[in-house]
C-alpha cells in the first residue's frame, strides 16, 4: 500500500513525537486523491459498502496476540472506528441535501433564471413548498467537536507514555554500557592478579558476564517496539483530528448556505407567493447554485480523504502491531 500521508518519517533514530510533520496539504492532498486505494475507497463510499481497513475483528485478534500494546492503543483503534462512523453518516447527509436541492436545480436548467416568467413562477411555486418542508440535512456545525477533543486528550496522554519509553529506552542503553565497561574493568583486573589464569577462564568469565546484559537488550528491544507504536499513534492522533477540523469548518460553511436558501423559500411563501418576490428569489437561488454544488463536492472529497486516512493510520499502527508479536 501507499506511504502513508505525513504519519511517519523513514528513519532508524528513535521517534520523536514532539516534532510534528508540516508537508504542504494541497501536495500531501494530491498524492493522496491519485492513489489507488483513494480511488477505491471513493468508490465504495458513494455505493455506500465502505469497511474499515483493517476491520474490528483482525485488529482485536492482532492486540490479544501481543503484548507490548497498551490501552491507549487499544483506544486509538476506538476512535477511528468512530471517525468512520460519522464520516459515513455525513456522507448520507449530504446525499439527502442532493436530493433537496434537485427539484429546483432542474428547474434552473430549463428556464433563464435571470428573466423568470409568469409561468416559470407558476412551476417554482409547488417546488418551494416541497422544499420547505424539507428539513435541512447537513448537521449542525461541530459534528466531530466531541472526538476531536477526545483524539486531543489521546494523544496528550501517548505523547507523555512516549516520553516515558524514551526514559526507559535510555536507561537500558546506558546500563548496557555500563556493564560494558565493567566487564572490561573485570577482565584486566584477572589478568593483572594473576598471570596463572588461563585464556579459558577469561573466555568464561566475558561468557558469563555478557550473559547478564541478555535481559536488559531483551527488555530495550520490547521498549522500543512499544515506542515505535506509541509514536505513531500520537501522529496519527493529531492528523486525524486536524481532517475532522477542516471537515467541521466545512460543514458549518454549507449548513448556513443550505440554511439561507430555506429563509429565502419561506419568505416567497409567507408573502403569499406575490409574483415579483418569487422572481427575485428565483434569481438568488440559482445565484447560489453553483456555490452549493462546489461546497458538497469540495467536502465530499474532504470525507474521501478523511477515509482514507483512517486506514491508512489503522494499516501502519496494526503492521507495527503484528511486527512486534513476531519478536
Amino acid at each position: 500500500m501507499p506511504k502513508c500521508i505525513s504519519f511517519f518519517r523513514s528513519s532508524t533514530s528513535m521517534p520523536n513525537s514532539s516534532q510534528e510533520d508540516t508537508p504542504s496539504v494541497s501536495r500531501e492532498y494530491n498524492l493522496a486523491v491519485h492513489t489507488n486505494s483513494y480511488a477505491e475507497i471513493r468508490s465504495n463510499i458513494q455505493s455506500q459498502l465502505h469497511t474499515l481497513n483493517p476491520d474490528r475483528d483482525r485488529v482485536q485478534h492482532a492486540l490479544s496476540d501481543t503484548t507490548t500494546t497498551t490501552r491507549l492503543i487499544s483506544t486509538f483503534f476506538d476512535h477511528t472506528e468512530t471517525a468512520s462512523e460519522l464520516c459515513l453518516h455525513l456522507h448520507q447527509c449530504l446525499s439527502l441535501a442532493r436530493a433537496a436541492h434537485a427539484p429546483l436545480l432542474d428547474l434552473f436548467e430549463t428556464i433563464d433564471p435571470l428573466h423568470p416568467t409568469h409561468s416559470d413562477c407558476k412551476r417554482a411555486i409547488p417546488l418551494f413548498h416541497h422544499f420547505d418542508k424539507q428539513n435541512n440535512s447537513i448537521p449542525d456545525s461541530h459534528i466531530f467537536s466531541n472526538l476531536r477533543e477526545a483524539l486531543s486528550n489521546l494523544k496528550t496522554q501517548l505523547d507523555r507514555r512516549v516520553s516515558k519509553s524514551l526514559s526507559r529506552v535510555r536507561f537500558f542503553r546506558r546500563a548496557a554500557a555500563g556493564s560494558a565497561i565493567c566487564l572490561v574493568a573485570v577482565a584486566v583486573g584477572v589478568v593483572v592478579a594473576t598471570v596463572a589464569v588461563t585464556l579459558h577462564a577469561v573466555v568464561a568469565l566475558a561468557t558469563a558476564a555478557s550473559a547478564g546484559a541478555v535481559p536488559v537488550c531483551a527488555s530495550e528491544r520490547r521498549e522500543l517496539v512499544r515506542l515505535k507504536q506509541l509514536d505513531a499513534a500520537a501522529k496519527c492522533s493529531y492528523v486525524l483530528s486536524n481532517d475532522l477540523g477542516t471537515i467541521d469548518a466545512l460543514v458549518s460553511r454549507l449548513r448556513a448556505a443550505v440554511e439561507g436558501d430555506r429563509v429565502l423559500v419561506r419568505l416567497s411563501l409567507e408573502r403569499g407567493n406575490e409574483r415579483y418576490l418569487v422572481q427575485e428569489v428565483i434569481k438568488q437561488l440559482c445565484k447560489s447554485h453553483d456555490g452549493f454544488i462546489r461546497q458538497v463536492e469540495d467536502l465530499e472529497e474532504h470525507i474521501y480523504l478523511c477515509f482514507y486516512n483512517i486506514n491508512k493510520a489503522r494499516f501502519l499502527l496494526f503492521q507495527e502491531i503484528c511486527n512486534s508479536s513476531t519478536l
